[in-house]
């Protein structure tokens, strides 16, 4: 009996293992250190204020301030003020916690997106296409800020459940999120002011408050419109972010498979995926309880989401002005 109690006691710390990012070399062990001093020595009132008292015991938390800006002190500790003085304006807390966002459904409809498995690498997948959305629909439903907040929602339950169930899944450090967004489709609806300003908004959000949070984006079916859109919110994005973009026309296959296995992809994307209810809706991964409650959701909302789900995967690429070459490894958007 004792040793059927000790195999179960270590089956249950694996599961619960945590995982931290490494540091890279002893330049950035002392800076992290300094940072850390740059910290504990703030003086202003309110900036104490809004501090977490105890995150000076998290590196890896530190760590990506500290990376994204440079390993300069007065810059990072200045970023993450700014975090935290964010935070206490958003109550991410209650945010994260309690904010119900009423339209959700209806804006799937109107601009799917959805997070879907994991890659190779153990990074979450979120899929986001960008051929199906209804700009002028969109912020009908609902304003920019209620939008924004669910936005920010989801980055939340990255940075505080997905991540670290991905962590023990793939048995190392996982911090970034893969995005795989389709332009086929797209029309001038695009380049919608609202919908503009809206991305530029949580571009500034997902670098400013959550850095290093992304592992990389593969842009697929781009065509000369999606140059347009490009040139329209680049400014918004900093080198790092804009090192991570691939750009891929319609032979996008081979550069998906590399990066993601067959039966995690979607069949609509070339993988053999095809989760009951569309695979863009199923939130299929390890964050998914199997014994979470599904509330129940209106016929005509799933009815809705078959037709999405149908044109993805029997409808044609609109391969009008596709951007050409691009190989299995894309190429940069600012290199188009």
């Amino acid at each position: 009996m004792e040793e059927k109690k000790e195999v179960t006691n270590n089956s249950k710390e694996e599961k619960e293992k945590e995982y931290h990012e490494e540091i890279k070399d002893q330049k950035e062990k002392e800076a992290l250190e300094q940072f850390k001093h740059s910290i504990a020595t703030i003086t202003d009132k309110k900036d104490k204020e809004v501090l977490d008292p105890f995150v000076l015991l998290d590196n890896d938390f530190l760590i990506h301030f500290l990376r994204a800006r440079k390993l300069n002190i007065k810059k990072a500790t200045r970023m993450l003020l700014d975090y935290y003085h964010w935070k206490v304006k958003m109550n991410l807390d209650n945010l994260y916690s309690s904010y119900l966002f009423k339209e959700k459904y209806k804006l799937q409809l109107l601009f799917p997106h959805g997070f879907h498995k994991m890659t190779k690498d153990g990074n979450p997948l979120y899929f986001q296409i960008m051929g199906q959305l209804h700009a002028d629909e969109l912020f009908k439903l609902s304003s920019p800020e209620e939008i924004t907040k669910y936005s920010v929602q989801i980055y939340e339950k990255l940075e505080r459940e997905y991540f670290k169930l991905c962590s023990q899944i793939k048995g190392t450090y996982i911090h970034g999120v893969f995005n795989v967004i389709d332009f086929n489709g797209i029309n001038s609806s695009i380049l919608n002011k609202k919908l503009l300003s809206y991305v530029k908004e949580t571009f500034k959000i997902c670098q400013d408050y959550y850095p290093e949070s992304l592992a990389g984006c593969y842009v697929l079916n781009a065509n000369l419109l999606f140059r347009s859109f490009y040139s329209a919110v680049k400014i918004f994005l900093d080198s790092k972010t804009k090192e991570k973009i691939k750009v891929f026309g319609a032979d996008y296959k081979q550069g998906l498979l590399e990066k993601i296995d067959s039966e995690n992809l979607p069949k609509f994307f070339g993988g053999s995926c095809e989760c009951p209810g569309g695979c863009l809706f199923s939130n299929a991964g390890p964050w998914k309880k199997p014994d979470e409650v599904e509330e129940k959701i209106p016929e005509d909302i799933l009815k809705r989401r078959k037709e999405i789900t149908d044109i993805m995967t029997y409808g044609k690429i609109q391969n009008d002005e596709l951007i050409k070459n691009t190989g299995k490894e894309g190429v940069n958007p600012d290199d188009l």
